[in-house]
């Protein structure tokens, strides 16, 4: 399994579910994986949270899924025993931390404030939860925070819909973050799994300034040669991202990769390069 920073930053969003029945947990894992996502924190809001996690966790071996909202050692012990791989808590506590920690699971805690950072830390604790991330001062509570605590890595969460994320995510010291607006549980309950989709891929496209066209042959034009082998024209789409680096992660998973000599520097920085993915028949140029 990937290591899960890297996963995070992959995926940018992270979904914070509240599922009320277990019956529609194939539909929620069919729209994530649909939307483009393979990560999921599905809270102890609700009493069928274990038994979502379960069902994911042994089902859905391309989801990575973690459980949210854990306020207690009994809620840790339920959440690893169906299978979850990793423990968010809304705030900062001691004994969850400790608990975790002695257990071997990775542990997100909330915080938002310096006090909360450093006793995190001294725990040995670098990737936390930013919680409630708007009303704690948002991205300028983190930009803030940034150049005090550089080896700290940030979650937010609560209050981040589609046109605030890509505020969010051009700190550097923000990992990814996370987000119900895209999995409501009436959305959920209503069985409309079509427009969590549509939600997921929108806020996709918000965060990478595109969204990735689908792999196959369509559209693409073909020509023979003159030894009648079928020629397919490159091209390619150049698109603007917010950050190079972040969007190269994000299409890891696809198999893309920069072709060599399409590097575009600005000093000692990379600002564009031509990408290639496979399956694909056009080549994307992205300039930062």
């Amino acid at each position: 399994m990937k290591d899960l920073k890297e996963l995070f930053y992959e995926a940018g969003l992270v979904p914070v579910i509240k599922i009320e029945s277990v019956k529609m947990a194939d539909g929620l894992a069919n729209a994530l994986c649909a939307g483009g996502l393979s990560v999921a924190e599905i809270t102890f809001r609700t009493k069928a949270a274990p038994q979502v996690i379960e069902k994911i966790a042994s089902f859905r071996k391309d989801i990575t899924v973690g459980a949210g909202t854990v306020t207690t050692k009994e809620e840790v012990n339920a959440a690893l025993s169906a299978g979850a791989q990793f423990i968010v808590s809304p705030g900062f506590n001691p004994s969850i931390c400790e608990y975790c920690l002695e257990r071997g699971v990775p542990v997100f805690p909330g915080v938002n404030n310096p006090s909360l950072i450093e006793q995190a830390m001294s725990m040995g604790l670098t990737t936390l939860k930013f919680f409630p991330a708007e009303v704690s001062g948002g991205v300028k509570a983190l930009n803030a925070l940034k150049s005090v605590y550089q080896q700290v890595s940030f979650i937010p969460t609560g209050g981040i819909q589609e046109d605030n994320i890509q505020e969010y995510l051009t700190l550097k010291n923000v990992l990814a973050c996370g987000g119900s607006w895209i999995v409501s549980t009436e959305l959920i309950e209503a069985g409309k799994f079509d427009e969590i989709e549509r939600l997921i891929k929108s806020a996709r496209r918000t965060m990478m300034g595109f969204l990735p066209i689908a792999r196959g042959d369509e559209g693409s034009r073909a020509s023979s040669g003159s030894s009648g082998e079928v020629k397919r024209d490159r091209g390619f789409i150049e698109v603007r991202t917010p950050s190079l680096k972040r969007t190269l992660a994000m299409l890891s998973p696809l198999g893309a990769s920069v072709i060599p000599g399409s590097e575009i520097m600005k000093g000692q920085s990379l600002i564009g390069a031509s990408i290639d993915i496979p399956g694909i028949e056009t080549h994307i140029r992205l300039i930062e």
